[in-house]
């Protein structure tokens, strides 16, 4: 496995730091390119001012010099200024702009020219400094925005790492029974005895709603054509008591059972809590459903496939229909809330895996998801062995 293979599911539940990341990225472009123009402003009208004070001092020494046309003497006071470090060359006219001396370079695009005056006021020529190339300087300064900026990013990048693997995690516990401890503290059978499957005939108050799982079977006619309506009863009813099992750990009620467009609902606050814990749901009741099926069989007993679906939606038809629209064995989620619900840190998918399913007069991107983060999935594979080996695969046969 490559590299990016390797961090590439990290990266896809990672898309609240990246935008933080690009965001920090702009504004440190813009802020640093405001600076950097109005520092290389500053440092351009310094030079100026620093070689034309060069200059000057230069043409009075060299008044005489040039005024006699001593070439040795102007040749030596030039070599003398192109030492100096802001000068990077030095040229030397008389009065007819004919060239009698030049050190350093012979030309550049940063140049100062003065007069050249005797001490009565008598022209002896003119000078000319040229500075040392303005780009050396302003890509140091770029070098080191750059690296800093690169810098910044970075430590913003492993505060995330460090903080993942090292603090405990600030969402809540799984178990939605308060006072609930830490889910990693918590033997799971312990939790498993505690929970009582409480089927409630309560009407329950659609506004009160944050989160729906919903769940179709299979193939769920061909097997209604299969076998004697009570057969097929006794099937739903083993299912639906896993079903109970399943959710009640996770605090959700039953509002549809199983074979009647089986729907559960979760009615904690925030919405991000009753959309994990409907996730956490489907994911426990699929996991046990797989568990079960070669158990079934070699007891002769109906195995069931499911589809499932995780919506904070309320509307209960679009939600069947994309749970039609899903894959046999894997939970889905409508892409845009796994961000708005926080569950792109919890939950790991492949956002190439999407697929497309419509919705009355629009289309929705659903997202399948396999498995939690591994804090949560090692709790989630417990409960699952343990809700198996409570039913052991009771129920009716064929």
């Amino acid at each position: 496995m490559s590299l990016w293979e390797q961090w590439r599911p990290w990266i896809g539940r990672q898309q609240t730091l990246l935008r933080e990341l690009i965001l920090m990225l702009l504004a440190m472009l813009v802020v640093g390119i405001y600076f950097l123009e109005h520092y290389s402003s500053s440092l351009e009208q310094e030079r100026e001012i620093q070689l034309k004070a060069l200059a000057e001092q230069t043409a009075r020494r060299a008044a005489e010099a040039l005024a006699s046309e001593d070439s040795i003497s102007i040749n030596l006071i030039g070599r003398e200024t192109v030492a100096l470090a802001p000068v990077a060359g030095v040229r030397f006219l008389n009065p007819a702009e004919v060239q009698v001396g030049l050190a350093g370079i012979r030309d550049g695009d940063f140049y100062v020219s003065v007069p050249v005056a005797l001490p009565d006021g008598e022209l002896a020529g003119s000078l000319t400094l040229l500075g040392e190339n303005r780009d050396a300087s302003r890509q140091n300064i770029e070098a080191g925005f750059v690296l800093a900026v690169l810098c910044v990013l970075l430590l913003r990048l492993a505060y995330t790492l460090v903080r993942e693997r090292l603090m405990p995690p600030s969402e809540a516990p799984l178990v939605a029974a308060p006072p609930a401890p830490e889910p990693e503290t918590v033997s799971a059978p312990a939790q498993m005895e505690s929970v009582v499957p409480v089927r409630s005939e309560t009407p329950i108050d659609p506004e009160r709603i944050q989160a729906q799982l919903r769940l179709s079977i299979v193939n769920f006619e061909a097997i209604r054509q299969r076998y004697t309506e009570q057969a097929v009863e006794e099937v739903l009813v083993d299912y639906q008591r896993l079903l109970d099992k399943a959710v009640a750990v996770y605090g959700g009620q039953v509002s549809q059972p199983i074979g009647r467009q089986a729907g559960v609902v979760f009615c904690q606050l925030p919405v991000s809590q009753a959309a994990f814990a409907a996730l956490c749901a489907g994911l426990l009741f699929l996991r046990v459903v797989r568990l079960l099926a070669p158990l079934r069989k070699q007891q002769g007993k109906v195995p069931l496939e499911f589809k499932a679906l995780m919506t904070i939606d309320k509307d209960p038809d679009e939600a069947w229909s994309l749970c039609l629209a899903g894959v046999p064995g894997r939970l889905q989620v409508p892409e845009a809330h796994l961000a708005d619900t926080e569950l792109d840190v919890k939950a790991l998918y492949q956002p190439e895996r999407a697929q497309v399913a419509v919705a009355g007069d629009h289309k929705v991107r659903l997202q399948p998801v396999e498995q939690l983060a591994h804090r949560y999935q090692a709790l989630l594979r417990t409960q699952a062995e343990t809700l198996v080996s409570e039913d052991g695969g009771s129920g009716p046969s064929k």
